[in-house]
């Protein structure tokens, strides 16, 4: 029992003194700079160690993870942000940050939680997203991104929730989708995307959430997606949808959503 004691209160001291590069940590400070640390909810007391810092998560003398969810962050996210080579999670959503993000946020080859919804972001998602492998949660819910979806969707194998609703996204749904496999929860509604529906999306067989509502789709409704074995939720309403006799009598049946 004093052995295992004993090797925690190493990792308590290890963590206090862990020491980022000088690079890291000048991209933390320019982040602070930059969306008025000042004035966070949790602010950085700078005179401090960065492992005291609110929402910084550090591993091997490397920063990690960046939870600054809900924070009153104002301003915008600073092109230095590619330099933390080893973050894994990067969580701003619910703030007021405005501006476009930045394209060197796809050099983070190691980010498997990106999180940027409810904020004021404008342009559009990074054409080069596809090369960040790592992803497994894309959202950018509720900003003023526009565009159109990113053809190199398809290679983020390991995504499991990609949340893009309420933008400004046109465009079709890449036919790319098929790819991931592992995908749960595919929300894009209330955007402005057009045409039909990939029939590949009847092959994510572990989709439990389909969220499409509020766009110019059309065409027919694959049955195939109302066949899928884990989904629960999906909302198709305020389409142009052109719906059979048969497929209406199996969403009547089903426990899910909607038609306009």
């Amino acid at each position: 029992m004093k052995k295992i004691c004993f090797i925690a209160f190493l990792l308590v001291v290890s963590a206090m003194n862990a020491k980022v590069s000088k690079v890291e940590k000048e991209v933390l400070l320019e982040l602070f700079k930059s969306t008025q640390g000042e004035y966070w909810t949790n602010s950085w007391q700078l005179d401090q160690p960065i492992s005291n810092w609110h929402g910084v998560e550090i591993e091997n003398n490397h920063v990690v993870g960046l939870n600054l969810f809900n924070n009153n962050l104002v301003g915008q996210i600073p092109n230095s942000i590619g330099k933390l080579k080893h973050l894994e999670v990067l969580n701003v959503a619910f703030n007021q940050l405005n501006g476009q993000i930045p394209s060197e946020i796809t050099g983070l080859q190691e980010l498997k939680i990106l999180r940027l919804g409810k904020n004021n972001l404008i342009g559009s998602i990074p054409d080069n997203i596809g090369g960040m492998m790592s992803l497994e949660v894309l959202d950018v819910y509720d900003n003023d991104l526009s565009g159109t979806l990113p053809l190199g969707i398809g290679k983020l194998i390991k995504m499991r929730m990609l949340v893009l609703s309420n933008n400004a996204f046109k465009g079709k749904i890449p036919e790319s989708i098929d790819k991931l496999e592992v995908l749960e929860v595919l929300e894009l509604g209330n955007n402005k995307i057009e045409g039909s529906l990939p029939i590949g999306l009847g092959k994510l067989v572990n989709l439990n959430r389909l969220v499409l509502h509020e766009n110019q789709l059309s065409g027919a409704v694959p049955s195939a997606i109302l066949a899928l074995p884990k989904l629960r939720v999906l909302q198709l309403q305020n389409n142009r949808f052109g719906v059979d006799l048969e497929l209406k009598e199996a969403m009547k049946e089903s426990s899910f959503a909607l038609f306009d």
